[in-house]
């Protein structure tokens, strides 16, 4: 009896008994039915796949013995395969699932692909208008007060406006901050980062040339003079042609997939059951047996 536990316990017996119950549960499945005997053709293009896919691994042909191994498995590998899917082990399996659902997206992609013109580019480049817009580009100096520093900080700003004006050296003026004292052709994405979202619309407002403020940030208050701007502008197709392109192309492939998608779904009847009321995960007698 204990050798019979022990023997119980082998993990090859489990192993064994679950292969044996696998191919019982397959030859069930087929009734019984005499099947046509099953072929496997392994064509001259294929064979050379092969040789090419050994080539590129190790930069030399493979030997008779490696190709008729690499045959072998590539035979063996295609068994496995029509085997497992005639067990139906390829059902309710996400990963054979997903991997099937992008081989075919890969599919059509490829069914979609082609080369627009400059005219298509052209419409696509103006139908997306904001997906290529180019910030304004800003390049300005700031002096910063720190509010917990000055207690009249309106009147000190209104007497360092009128010093930075008449030409004092900015860089000796003002409270000390970790934040550049310049910045040179800054995207307004780039300041709104920096020092918020209204500061950066207030500094795509001031005019240049001249010490202007105060200007508030989350951090305080800001003396600015913008030196130069460039306004925002979107770009000649002929600037970002290849941009353009590889949108297009994204966005190509992706409407033949909803479409394929769409008429493939057309010939499917949905049904999608209601979602069941949610119970409380209540163990009985719990309450009780805390008291």
């Amino acid at each position: 009896m204990q050798k019979f536990s022990r023997l119980w316990r082998e993990p090859l017996l489990h192993f064994l008994l679950i292969g044996m119950a696998l191919f019982v549960y397959y030859d069930v499945a087929r009734d019984g039915t005499s099947a046509a005997p099953k072929r496997i053709h392994v064509g001259s293009g294929e064979v050379q796949q092969l040789v090419a896919n050994y080539q590129r691994t190790w930069s030399r042909p493979p030997t008779p013995a490696q190709l008729d191994a690499m045959i072998e498995s590539h035979v063996r590998e295609e068994v496995f395969y029509r085997e497992a899917l005639a067990m139906g082990l390829d059902q309710n399996d996400p990963l054979v699932r997903r991997r099937m659902r992008m081989k075919l997206e890969f599919i059509l992609e490829d069914l979609s692909s082609q080369d627009p013109g400059d005219a298509q580019l052209q419409d696509f480049l103006q139908q997306n208008a904001a997906d290529f817009r180019r910030d304004a580009l800003v390049s300005f100096r700031q002096v910063y007060l720190n509010p917990d520093k000055r207690a009249q900080l309106p009147d000190d700003a209104q007497q360092l406006l009128v010093q930075l004006n008449n030409g004092a050296n900015a860089e000796m003026l003002g409270d000390p901050t970790m934040a550049p004292q310049a910045y040179d052709r800054a995207r307004q994405s780039e300041i709104a980062r920096d020092f918020g979202v209204e500061f950066a619309s207030e500094v795509a407002r001031l005019p240049v040339g001249q010490w202007l403020g105060p200007i508030y940030s989350p951090f305080g208050a800001h003396l600015l003079r913008i030196d130069a701007r460039v306004e925002a502008r979107l770009p000649q197709l002929a600037e970002i042609r290849d941009e353009v392109l590889r949108d297009y192309v994204a966005d190509q492939r992706q409407q033949q997939k909803n479409l394929a998608y769409a008429r493939l779904r057309e010939g499917y009847v949905i049904t999608i059951d209601p979602l069941e009321p949610e119970t409380d995960n209540v163990i009985p007698g719990a309450g009780a047996a805390a008291q």
